[in-house]
């Protein structure tokens, strides 16, 4: 299995060569961009005027454009770089969707919220056979809240008992990754994370180890290897 899980991205960075490590230097592939936790959405009370916990996503047409714009810049940046992108919206049918993602060489999958993008990834029935098709060689790139879908639980930073979202992801990997760190940060999100953890582990198992990204860094998995590569201090608990 070959994964290249980053903070922020790697087009135009210092990571895109370890990302061609993976794909043997071959730019002539096909990559299928799964896009849908960069939707825009806003959680909004399940009833009106309800100020309970419980919320649920609603999309925002207004930012639709927008966001649709930023998608096309990001699929002009694979392209101009060798790569065929196509679109592959967890939205989509997931007959169709199936058929795309089986026939790409890579698969990225952006930031933006993970659980709206987990809560599609089980809709699409993506969660049935994303790790089968891992195995059989396609590479996975996420960024941010890409990330998610691989770990054995989104739910460090923000789950509690009265939380009805599902906070269990599809455990491809078993470790978690905490992104956006920053260097100066890093002491006291650590510090924070181990709380959490505790917090996690009186209420469930909850053995994983916790890699903390930087922006431009990674975790770059071929196989058995793990690295964490990228300028500044790599830290794990």
């Amino acid at each position: 299995m070959k994964l290249f899980l980053t903070s922020n991205g790697f087009l135009n960075t210092h990571l895109e060569k370890d990302f061609l490590e993976l794909v043997n230097d071959k730019t002539n592939l096909k990559v299928a961009i799964i896009p849908t936790a960069s939707d825009p959405i806003e959680w909004v009370p399940e009833k009106e005027g309800d100020q309970a916990k419980d919320k649920v996503p609603r999309l925002v047409p207004e930012k639709k454009e927008e966001n649709a714009k930023w998608l096309r810049s990001y699929q002009d940046e694979w392209e101009k770089k060798g790569y065929s992108a196509i679109i592959a919206d967890l939205k989509e049918d997931p007959i169709e969707l199936r058929k795309k993602l089986e026939s790409v060489d890579v698969i990225d999958v952006t930031g933006g919220d993970t659980n709206w993008l987990l809560d599609w990834a089980k809709k699409s029935k993506l969660d049935t056979y994303l790790e089968d098709l891992l195995n059989k060689g396609v590479v996975y790139v996420g960024s941010s809240a890409g990330n998610g879908l691989l770990m054995p639980d989104i739910g460090l930073s923000w789950w509690s008992p009265e939380w009805k979202l599902d906070h269990v992801s599809l455990g491809i990997v078993d470790f978690l990754v905490s992104v956006h760190n920053k260097e100066a940060e890093l002491p006291m999100n650590i510090e924070k994370t181990k709380q959490r953890r505790a917090y996690m582990q009186s209420l469930m198992n909850y053995p994983w180890k916790i890699y903390f990204l930087q922006d431009g860094q990674a975790i770059k998995v071929n196989g058995d290897t793990i690295e964490h590569i990228g300028p500044g201090t790599k830290k794990f608990i």
